[in-house]
């Protein structure tokens, strides 16, 4: 990844919006998560190239860091930054990737295309485009799509990426279907006024322990997406015995 790369060009958009995306996710129903700061998840191949790059002032090292290992003895590392300063990162070039790309994500299939788009954090996912906080996603979605669809091309040829990309569509489709499940719906337009404390409540536990992802069928989705990769792009996570 080139820390050097713009993906999404549109200056002075938090003029319209209060700064959403840097100021901290809040939220009134939500007890345990803070909205001092931001936590940034950031995968091993990513965070090199990250702490090449020079980081960001005061965000040299992740707080937390977590392993994973794929059926196949495939390992792969996210570490977590916490990030509090509001917008005014130092240089703003070292933004992480989730910053550079936000407010979308791309979907991608195993040969690195994009097949489409969702909303960038887990925090956004239940939001029409009607009633999203970010004033891109309201009046700007088709141009950010196309600045991505162009921006990503090189950054889609490592099979690494593509995996991050698809890890992170598994993670939002699986917390979706898991708030669905308990609500009839995922988007928060569509909840009784009377019933919107208890959803954001759901969500946050969701969350926090981990409840929508602690299931056969997201470690079985995890472990497909990487073969289904890998049988393209060959091999390119560590194998750990």
């Amino acid at each position: 990844m080139n820390y050097k790369q713009e993906y999404i060009y549109s200056p002075k958009c938090y003029e319209s919006c209060g700064g959403y995306c840097c100021a901290g996710f809040t939220n009134q129903h939500f007890k345990l998560i803070r909205s001092n700061f931001i936590a940034l998840p950031l995968f091993d191949i990513e965070y090199q190239e990250y702490l090449k790059a020079g980081a960001i002032d005061g965000m040299e090292m992740a707080k937390k860091s977590e392993k994973f290992k794929l059926k196949g003895g495939q390992t792969f590392t996210i570490h977590w930054l916490h990030c509090d300063k509001k917008g005014l990162c130092n240089p703003h070039q070292n933004r992480p990737l989730i910053c550079k790309l936000y407010p979308i994500l791309p979907k991608v299939n195993a040969k690195g295309e994009i097949i489409g788009f969702f909303n960038g954090t887990i925090f956004d996912i239940f939001f029409t485009d009607f009633s999203h906080p970010c004033t891109l996603i309201k009046e700007q979605r088709k141009n950010i799509e196309d600045m991505l669809k162009a921006n990503l091309k090189e950054l889609l040829k490592n099979p690494n990426y593509i995996f991050i990309f698809k890890v992170a569509q598994i993670v939002v489709e699986h917390l979706q279907n898991y708030i669905k499940a308990k609500f009839g719906t995922y988007i928060i337009d569509e909840i009784p006024s009377n019933k919107v404390a208890e959803f954001w409540s759901q969500i946050e536990m969701a969350m926090v322990l981990r409840r929508a992802w602690n299931s056969d069928k997201f470690i079985s989705d995890i472990n497909r997406a990487y073969e289904e990769i890998a049988k393209i792009w060959g091999e390119f996570l560590q194998v750990e015995v």
